[in-house]
């Protein structure tokens, strides 16, 4: 059964006068979080980038983006706004994703996660993704090191 709170969300294509709310969420979710230049620049000179957020009675409460790269698609980033954490949306995110892979033949789906952020890589744990390498430092400004993750759609 579907959750009523969740199936009552839209996704959309983020738009630059989303960014505003979404950088908010940027800055609740990660402590080095990403700048208005990074995102504005990824929505409008990266030809292999797609940006989603998620509405909610209007409300933007998650987004997130995509590298289409070949047969594959890397995840950049994934947030939900604090008050909507725990509920079910991330998952709903990646169900949303992979849908489109598997419509666009998409042979895999990759990401980085703080090798200490335990729950999202126990959802995405959750959907199939396995650690395929250790990268040492990743995150520059804190030398915390990254976990890869990939799931293979066929």
């Amino acid at each position: 059964m579907i959750n009523e709170s969740i199936s009552k969300i839209f996704i959309k294509s983020m738009m630059i006068g989303d960014l505003s709310k979404v950088l908010e969420i940027e800055r609740q979710s990660f402590s080095h979080p990403w700048t208005y230049n990074m995102f504005y620049c990824e929505l409008t000179k990266n030809r292999c980038a797609s940006y989603f957020v998620l509405e909610k009675e209007n409300e933007i409460i998650g987004y997130f983006g995509i590298w289409h790269k070949g047969s594959s698609f890397h995840i950049t980033n994934i947030a939900i706004s604090e008050k909507f954490r725990g509920m079910g949306y991330g998952g709903k995110i990646l169900s949303f994703l992979e849908e489109i892979a598997i419509t666009s033949k998409i042979k895999r789906i990759s990401l980085e996660v703080r090798k200490s952020n335990y729950i999202a890589q126990n959802m995405y744990k959750k959907f199939g993704y396995e650690t395929i390498k250790i990268l040492k430092n990743y995150y520059r400004k804190d030398k915390t090191d990254a976990l890869v993750m990939e799931k293979k759609l066929y």
